[in-house]
């Protein structure tokens, strides 16, 4: 118990969701409970563009800003070509991937591309209800890439 409330007020300092106030005992309001996204693989069935793509993932914030998770340790993004199978646990660390249990982010796969705009390889809704669940395999399809997501939601 003592863990689970030190948690919640580490993703509440950490996320700037308000006040403290419902931690301290106040009747205002209900404590937010907290769930945190740990990725797991990424595999590319078919990559988009010629033999590999260059593939980053990002998340929305609690303020709805789009934020690079994986690949993490300041790599800007790992080659996948078809076939290819990547640990994204690397990009565990971000606080973006801390939610509501009654809250949802979009986690959107993108193609780096050094001489245009990048490449969208598709996007999924992960809920903070889908706590406690296997490993959730989500496909994801965009500019001829088919990629499938893998992750877990975990109560924090």
């Amino acid at each position: 118990m003592r863990k689970n409330r030190a948690a919640r007020i580490a993703a509440t300092a950490l996320l700037g969701l308000g006040s403290l106030g419902a931690f301290a005992g106040t009747a205002h309001a209900e404590p937010i409970d907290y769930v945190k996204i740990e990725l797991f693989e990424l595999h590319c069935q078919q990559n988009s563009e010629g033999d590999h793509d260059e593939a980053y993932l990002k998340i929305t914030d609690a303020n709805g800003n789009a934020v690079k998770v994986w690949p993490g340790n300041g790599i800007k993004y790992q080659t996948m070509g078809t076939g290819y199978v990547r640990s994204m646990e690397d990009g565990n660390g971000n606080a973006a991937l801390i939610l509501g249990k009654e809250q949802a982010r979009t986690l959107t796969l993108w193609d780096y591309d050094s001489t245009s705009s990048d490449d969208k390889l598709g996007a999924t809704l992960v809920t903070g209800s889908e706590v406690g669940a296997e490993t959730q395999w989500r496909t994801v399809e965009g500019s001829g890439g088919i990629y499938v997501i893998g992750y877990r939601v975990v109560d924090i």
